[in-house]
């Protein structure tokens, strides 16, 4: 019998990378590697900077390696963040590209018979991350910009809900999920802005604005597995099979 497991990817920018990083307090990354131990192997892919332009650049060579000996059961997928910089900026991605990048590894996934849950992007948190960014204003330069806003990351997060929809795959919306745990609802006013107040909510989920706590990474996971549930009932831990012997059995 073959000792190599099939696989769950996480595929993404540096909030995926950061997802095992022990000082952020609960971790995602982690977690999934519990919910799944002995039954499929959770490999990370996150990309610190990386956009959903590079994420497409590789899709197919992250697929043909980790198809080698084994079969890839899903790929969460978690782009963004990083596209939505303002569209000044090099990284930015328009919407529209980023829908196509997003259904380029949609339909990359599903020729090798992966599923796939998308997330959209969290909120950003403007007061939080300038506090940062004056901690290193010699690094920066003093002349540089916020080139982020929490309006435009809700942008994106709308654009996977969206693709997720008209392709039939589940969308994790993280910018709506961490904005309903802070009291959010649709028309109140929207915390994490350059005109609201510094002090808010956010600031529990948000390392330095933009990357993740525990608590966010939390709500992730939480999300991640209610979608596998309800959607990929196949795939939850529960209905999958313990790999190898118990040792009493060797």
């Amino acid at each position: 019998m073959s000792l190599a497991f099939d696989k769950v990817i996480l595929f993404g920018d540096s909030i995926t990378q950061l997802a095992y990083l022990q000082e952020k307090g609960f971790c995602f990354g982690s977690a999934m590697q519990n919910a799944y131990c002995r039954k499929l192997d959770v490999i990370q892919r996150g990309y610190g900077g990386y956009t959903s332009d590079h994420a497409a650049a590789i899709i197919d060579r992250i697929i043909q390696q980790e198809t080698i000996n084994s079969k890839i059961k899903l790929i969460v997928v978690f782009f963004g963040t990083n596209d939505s910089v303002v569209p000044e900026t090099e990284d930015h991605v328009p919407l529209a590209r980023y829908k196509d990048n997003l259904r380029k590894m949609i339909g990359a996934s599903h020729q090798v018979g992966s599923r796939v849950i998308l997330v959209g992007p969290a909120p950003f948190n403007h007061h939080q991350f300038m506090d940062e960014i004056e901690k290193i204003r010699d690094v920066v330069g003093v002349d540089w910009v916020c080139d982020r806003t929490t309006l435009r990351a809700r942008e994106y997060c709308d654009a996977a809900i969206e693709l997720g929809k008209e392709l039939n795959v589940p969308t994790v919306p993280l910018w709506y999920l961490i904005m309903a745990e802070i009291g959010w609802r649709e028309g109140d006013p929207i915390d994490g802005l350059a005109e609201s107040p510094a002090s808010n909510e956010l600031s529990k989920y948000l390392s330095d604005g933009l990357h993740f706590l525990g608590p966010a990474y939390s709500i992730l996971f939480q999300h991640t597995m209610k979608a596998i549930k309800v959607v990929y009932p196949e795939l939850d831990p529960s209905a999958l099979p313990t790999r190898d012997p118990a040792r009493t059995a060797l």
